[in-house]
């Protein structure tokens, strides 16, 4: 059902007080007297009554709705400054990617060289497709997030092997002044579970690349933990952490980009809220604790499904 515009609206509620005012404020004032002196009196008092309440009520319902429309359009303008950095941003990360496969694919095209030269060509072309596919990647999946599109494909896998293939990827990229750890909540006979293992594993697979990205030493630590029929996994570590006026705002779309520390205006800014995003698809949670210079902890909780 379409809601009635404001004009609609106010002109009625206008009329009908207006209406009901006059009908039985009349009747009301001819019962006190039949003095048509007094009651001339009163009739401009009841007029001048009507007039001055109408306006102040008028007053509050026309200052409710231009306040309403004043903070819809900062959030508009807001949002389109963030839109507009986030465009720029994602146009030099796609640059970046295709300027390299452009670059070393017309260096190929050299008869004269060595293979050494070709396989390391060829290693920074096969790089930065993965890279730019990455970024394709993600502007799909917070297209289909945000349009309701994204489904949930559940599956039966044992969570510790899992876990431990994330793993096994992650310190290949793992920086070398970093010691990373996993603590398991479940033995591997019982950690069977159910749920959609790609949307998990994107999840998990973003936030140690966050926490990797964001920590030049100290400490990775990834766990999790089985309790009230849910699993909650923490990633933590010891980084330059995350400000306190952005804690609300980083799983957000665009909100990532913050020109005031160009280590933060890092990568695509998508990540935080596409890991919102499938958490919540999951029927699970996600937030986190910081603080500036100290480090990050993520939790997120998804629900425990053996079958």
């Amino acid at each position: 059902m379409h809601k009635i515009k404001f004009e609609y609206r106010i002109t009625v509620i206008y009329l009908l007080v207006g209406g009901g005012w006059i009908i039985f404020s009349d009747k009301f004032v001819q019962s006190l007297t039949s003095n048509n002196a007094v009651l001339t009196e009163l009739q401009t008092y009841k007029g001048w009554f009507y007039v001055c309440v109408t306006a102040i009520l008028l007053f509050f319902m026309v200052k409710k709705h231009l306040l309403k429309i004043r903070k819809a359009e900062q959030e508009a303008i807001k949002s389109n400054e963030l839109k507009s950095a986030f465009l720029q941003n994602i146009s030099h990360e796609i640059r970046t990617p295709m300027n390299s496969i452009i670059g070393f694919s017309d260096l190929l095209q050299f008869e004269d060289l060595s293979q050494k030269d070709k396989l390391e060509y060829t290693t920074n072309i096969i790089n930065s497709s993965k890279q730019l596919l990455s970024i394709v990647d993600e502007l799909m999946d917070i297209s289909l997030i945000e349009t309701g599109n994204m489904k949930v494909y559940e599956s039966r896998f044992n969570l510790n092997q899992f876990l431990d293939e994330i793993v096994a990827s992650f310190h290949l990229t793992l920086k070398k002044e970093i010691e990373f750890s996993i603590e398991k909540g479940l033995s591997d006979e019982l950690s069977t579970i159910k749920t959609d293992e790609h949307k998990l594993r994107q999840v998990i697979q973003n936030l140690l690349t966050n926490s990797n990205k964001y920590t030049e030493t100290g400490k990775i630590i990834l766990t999790y933990s089985v309790s009230n029929d849910e699993i909650k996994f923490c990633i933590r570590d010891t980084g330059i952490g995350i400000p306190h006026e952005l804690k609300e705002l980083v799983f957000e779309r665009f909100r990532q980009i913050n020109e005031s520390n160009k280590k933060l205006n890092d990568g695509v800014g998508l990540g935080l809220a596409i890991c919102k995003g499938h958490i919540e698809l999951l029927n699970g949670k996600i937030w986190l604790e910081s603080e500036a210079g100290k480090g990050t902890s993520f939790y997120f909780t998804i629900p425990l499904k053996r079958t």
